[in-house]
């Protein structure tokens, strides 16, 4: 009996023994199976890619809370560590879908430019300024090549730079002038009856030898309406500021065209310059009307001078349109101690004059060019009245041997008085001895749009009008060059 016991016992003890390693075993398999399916995971995603599913693990878990801010320490993963056996990352996970609400999120801010303010409006009385720059430059050498003034030739300069500034709606004109260049019929020679004259000047000198510079024109021009503009001048004030002068290939102011200051424009416009006002106005296409009125020494308060007080011109043209490139203009000129500047000394000696022009300008074909004016002058000054006389010829050939060229040819008489009172003091008068004739011929040739060329001649057959001077032949060559 004892030894069944025994034997029960034994194998009671044995089957438990048994069952709890069976036991045992199974759950140390499980543990190795867990463990192994781990290290397959790890060796197919990558750190981040398991950052990412325990992410949405926690956005499963998490889905109605409030959302925080977790920081993943990426050193508890190993990197795997033959990256070329990666499998491409699997497609990304739409998020959950749920018919709750969404847990509120806060906005993503995206970094904008600030906002660019928009430019403030122009004050009621404010306007900009625009200033362009021209200018040019005369290389000139001049000389008489017979007659009884020197013999010597010289060689100077005219330089002009030009300020254009638009204000409101006009535009203010400031030009900086030197001129060195002297003048050959200003030097006769010693044992001759020759004297100085004004005949034979050149266009882009007045005589001065010294080149310094100072202001020439400054002046202010606006329109008053469409068809009418209005010219104040504060300093060296001119005529072809405001007026047409009607001899288009021969008037460049001494830049281009004659190179003689009579043959620039008629004489009766050089009566009329310095300080003041003048209007332009436009009746219509073909009509126009200049007026004004220019002070000689405006600029000076002293008695004898100023705007009333001094010389002055006083001006009134009307011109008329013939045809395309073809006008006319009737001149009338009123006077005190204003000179034209040209012609013999008899015909430059102040007092009061009414001065009488008719200028005309006819383009007869594009290569040619005919055109001519004549000037009556009614003078009173010492000495006793003086009818004084002017006129002159041109012909002009544009583009002629090339673009841009010109070559001109002119021929007249610069002012000269025909007649004239008895001086009461010296029982004298003042008529010139001699009709003499201003012939001229030039050729313009246009190297390039900023350069041109001029060679010129002048011929006086009787300088000042005088019978006692023999004739003066006058070269030049000019050469312009232009900004």
């Amino acid at each position: 009996m004892f030894n069944r016991t025994m034997n029960w016992l034994s194998i009671t003890s044995g089957s438990l023994l048994a069952t709890l390693l069976l036991i045992t075993s199974a759950q140390a398999a499980d543990t190795i199976l867990a463990s192994k399916s781990l290290n397959s995971t790890l060796d197919l995603h990558s750190p981040n890619q398991l950052i990412a599913l325990r992410s949405k693990k926690r956005l499963k878990r998490k889905i109605k809370s409030k959302p925080k801010t977790t920081a993943t320490t990426s050193s508890t993963i190993s990197a795997p560590t033959n990256l070329t056996q990666i499998t491409p990352p699997p497609a990304p996970i739409a998020p959950p879908t749920s018919t709750e609400a969404a847990p509120p999120t806060s906005p993503a801010v995206t970094p904008t430019a600030p906002p660019t303010a928009a430019p403030a409006a122009p004050a009621p009385n404010q306007f900009s300024l625009n200033t362009k720059l021209k200018g040019s430059v005369i290389f000139g050498a001049t000389g008489t090549l017979s007659g009884d003034y020197s013999r010597n030739t010289a060689f100077g300069n005219r330089t002009r730079l030009e300020l254009q500034t638009e204000i409101g709606s006009g535009l203010l004109t400031t030009r900086l002038q030197a001129v060195g260049l002297g003048l050959s019929t200003k030097n006769p020679n010693s044992g001759t009856s020759a004297v100085s004259t004004n005949e034979g000047s050149l266009a882009w000198t007045d005589g001065t030898t010294n080149s310094s510079i100072g202001i020439d024109a400054l002046k202010y021009e606006f329109p008053l309406s469409p068809q009418t503009q209005l010219v104040v001048a504060a300093n060296a004030g001119a005529a072809d500021d405001f007026t047409d002068t009607i001899n288009p290939y021969f008037d460049g102011d001494g830049n281009s065209g004659s190179i003689s200051t009579f043959g620039t424009r008629a004489s009766i416009y050089y009566t009329f310059q310095g300080q003041g006002v003048g209007i332009r106005h436009k009746f219509n296409d073909k009509t126009e009307l200049s007026v004004g009125y220019l002070a000689r020494n405006g600029n000076d308060p002293a008695p004898g001078s100023g705007l009333l007080g001094g010389g002055f011109g006083a001006l009134a043209q009307i011109g008329y349109q013939t045809g395309e490139n073809s006008k006319v203009a009737v001149t009338y000129t009123r006077t005190f101690n204003s000179d034209p500047g040209t012609g013999s000394l008899n015909a430059n000696l102040g007092g009061i004059s009414n001065n009488f022009g008719l200028q005309g300008s006819f383009q007869l074909s594009p290569q040619l060019a005919l055109g001519g004016w004549a000037g009556y002058t009614q003078n009173q000054a010492a000495g006793g009245d003086r009818q004084i006389w002017n006129w002159a010829l041109t012909a002009a050939a544009p583009d002629l041997g090339g673009k841009g060229n010109l070559a001109g040819f002119l021929v007249g008489q610069e002012p000269r008085v025909a007649a004239s009172g008895i001086d009461p003091t010296s029982g004298n008068n003042t008529t010139d001895t001699k009709t003499g004739l201003h012939i001229e011929g030039f050729y313009q040739f246009k190297v390039n749009d900023n350069l041109s060329i001029t060679p010129g001649i002048i011929y006086l057959t009787a300088p000042n009008q005088d019978a006692n001077s023999s004739g003066a032949v006058i070269g030049t060559l000019r050469t312009t060059f232009s900004f």
